[in-house]
């Protein structure tokens, strides 16, 4: 990672056996300090039904939420404010727009349990609630670097994932060469992971000074959908 005179973050990329592989992201003034970001990139995966297994972890991580917080404020959840601080800076209302990681919450605590997507979507949500932190899931093929992350600007939108078009401004937004792709609250449609995907990006929006687990993450994803990982960088 290397750190220039604005204090941003500067983006990456080496080519490695043809492939790209996004080793930092540029972090714009806004976000400086706002959080952990972790940068965690799998190929060679296998993206498929989930098994049993897995399914039985997320409902069964729903239901112990659902009993820990069925009588607390999730806004007062120390993780659930750090995470909304995120989008203070940006300018956006995180009880108007939420968090992945606190939408997947609400779901647990009302009892509506998860959805099951495939075996990679549904892993990076057990961990999205675990943790209480958005992560965001992207086919690694559907990028085109540079990839920074910023406010989103009028004007700017996507269809996002299980969402209509979005209004993007004032979002915490991914964006490469394309537009924008993703961020703490919904994904877009253009890198969303299918069964066609091979490679995936996983990023990780923690509070700031946490330590992001990657080592954990690419192992269970390993475990569950085979691959290799070639980035697993903290910033």
């Amino acid at each position: 990672m290397e750190l220039v005179a604005t204090g941003e973050i500067v983006l990456c990329v080496s080519v490695v056996a043809q492939f790209l592989m996004l080793e930092t992201i540029e972090i714009a003034k806004e976000f400086d300090g706002a959080a952990r970001v972790g940068i965690l990139q799998i190929d060679g995966v296998r993206v498929q039904d989930s098994e049993e297994d897995l399914k039985s972890m997320l409902d069964d991580l729903a239901g112990e939420y659902a009993q820990k917080y069925k009588d607390q404020p999730l806004g007062e959840i120390p993780t659930v404010k750090n995470i909304r601080g995120i989008f203070h800076r940006s300018g956006l209302d995180p009880t108007r727009y939420r968090p992945s990681s606190e939408s997947l919450l609400r779901r647990a605590v009302k009892g509506k349990g998860l959805y099951f997507i495939n075996s990679v979507v549904d892993l990076v949500n057990y961990f999205s609630l675990k943790l209480l932190w958005p992560i965001g899931l992207y086919d690694a093929d559907k990028l085109q670097p540079p990839v920074s992350w910023r406010v989103g600007q009028e004007g700017e939108s996507y269809e996002g994932i299980g969402r209509d078009k979005l209004n993007l401004a004032h979002f915490p937004l991914l964006v490469d060469q394309q537009g924008p792709f993703g961020s703490p609250i919904s994904d877009s449609m253009r890198t969303r992971v299918t069964g066609e995907c091979k490679r995936i990006l996983w990023v990780t929006f923690a509070p700031a000074g946490a330590r992001v687990p990657n080592a954990e993450f690419a192992e269970t994803m390993i475990r569950f959908n085979g691959g290799v990982t070639k980035v697993a960088k903290e910033l």
